[in-house]
């Protein structure tokens, strides 16, 4: 949509809108959502006051998390992949776009016969990468905004880079277990980039990375 916009003023406003948050550290959100989310004078306790409902405890409430974390985190992170996906949109030739329209293609028929495929190399790159993250977390998401992962939350929130953090800090917990887990978490990062490739490759051997 971005790359079509023809208010070129407007597509840069927009992008930088987008692209803020990134930049932002997750010490920043954290007050910002601990703003939104507070007990006693947060705005959704507020507006739930004001409709005449029970306020929520939201740093007790587990069930909650999932949701405020995947939405932090695509918020956060979507400007870095807009730029790139956008970068690769770019660089596409526009005599294709020229030749689709003289054939008398819609937007739709060239996102689908002439966008995504040209982007497609792009995706699956990235996709790959990603795979490899299924196992580390970004340990500001899950450690600062949910106030040093409280009792209440440590089932739902707790990961391997925030046990990691907390055995570190605790005498009580031997050096050996903690070098294990973060030694286990290389391994499986690693084998699901692996992985990952390995089946991208048995279906499009020029776009994998190995």
């Amino acid at each position: 949509m971005l790359s079509n916009m023809r208010n070129k003023k407007g597509s840069k406003v927009y992008q930088t809108m987008m692209f803020l948050p990134y930049f932002m550290s997750w010490v920043v959100v954290t007050y910002f959502v601990y703003a939104i989310l507070t007990p006693e004078r947060g705005y959704l306790n507020g507006i739930l006051k004001a409709m005449g409902a029970d306020p929520i405890m939201w740093y007790q409430e587990a069930k909650y998390w999932p949701f405020i974390l995947v939405l932090l985190n695509t918020w956060k992170g979507m400007g870095y992949g807009m730029v790139l996906y956008l970068a690769s949109i770019t660089g596409i030739d526009q005599s294709l776009y020229e030749a689709a329209v003289m054939d008398g293609a819609t937007k739709w028929q060239q996102t689908i016969h002439i966008t995504l495929p040209s982007i497609k190399p792009v995706f699956i790159m990235m996709l790959i990468l990603d795979c490899g993250k299924i196992f580390n977390s970004d340990f500001g998401l899950f450690y600062q905004v949910t106030g040093g992962i409280p009792k209440s939350l440590y089932t739902t929130v707790s990961t391997f880079d925030t046990y990691i953090y907390q055995a570190i800090k605790s005498p009580a917990t031997p050096i050996g277990r903690t070098a294990a887990a973060s030694f286990f978490q290389a391994i499986c990062s690693c084998a699901t980039i692996l992985i990952a490739n390995q089946i991208v490759r048995k279906i499009d051997k020029d776009n994998s990375l190995i």
